[in-house]
């Protein structure tokens, strides 16, 4: 596989995990639960009955599970190694390109978001107060006239935007070429289509 379908397998491994984490925290899972009804000490005539608890759905056993979950463990450090390995081999730093990739995303959002941003001319009312000549006290209403401007260089912020989404294009082009042609020395064991349910039962029916 190359690394584009190994990241993608590697998903597929941590959303297995997740679903079998999520399988043996449920306590109807975890919990045998059954109920003794003591009916004869009330009533002579009935019989003592036994009443056992079943989920009503379906359910992998937790023993079996958590020897899914020491399985997952295993491939996982297995692909992530291969992966690592495959990464060493490329011609540029991968995640190094990812996260500064991010950034330039950013700046990108950022500016785009300033750039809408206009200025204005408006008026609003003030207030103030003022003493007449028998010394009281009044308020008094007066036009305040706002003006809005651009504290930035617009022409310079496009040019940055500009520049950051050609950058980022022209990486992002880099990146898949090199997820795609680069190899990982790692064998997949289930398909990434299947569900849980279906790698579960076939995990038990290689053990």
């Amino acid at each position: 596989m190359n690394l584009k379908e190994a990241f993608r397998y590697q998903k597929f491994l941590d959303n297995l995990m997740y679903q079998s984490c999520s399988s043996i925290r449920m306590r109807e899972h975890a919990m045998h639960t059954v109920k003794i009804h003591r009916m004869n000490a009330a009533n002579p005539d009935a019989a003592d009955r036994t009443e056992e608890e079943v989920p009503d759905h379906p359910f992998f056993q937790n023993d079996d599970v958590i020897c899914f979950m020491q399985w997952l463990i295993e491939e996982k450090q297995k692909l992530s190694a291969s992966i690592g390995k495959a990464k060493a081999s490329a011609p540029f730093d991968i995640d190094a390109a990812i996260e500064t990739n991010k950034f330039r995303q950013q700046l990108n959002s950022a500016v785009r978001n300033m750039l809408s941003l206009n200025g204005s001319k408006r008026t609003e009312r003030g207030q103030s107060w003022k003493f007449n000549n028998e010394g009281v006290q009044s308020a008094y209403y007066y036009d305040v006239d706002v003006e809005t401007s651009e504290a930035f260089n617009r022409e310079s912020a496009k040019d940055a935007m500009r520049k950051a989404i050609q950058d980022a294009d022209g990486v992002s082009a880099d990146i898949d070429s090199v997820l795609i042609n680069t190899e990982v020395d790692y064998n997949a064991v289930f398909d990434v289509n299947e569900s849980f349910e279906d790698v579960m039962s076939a995990f038990l029916s290689l053990s």
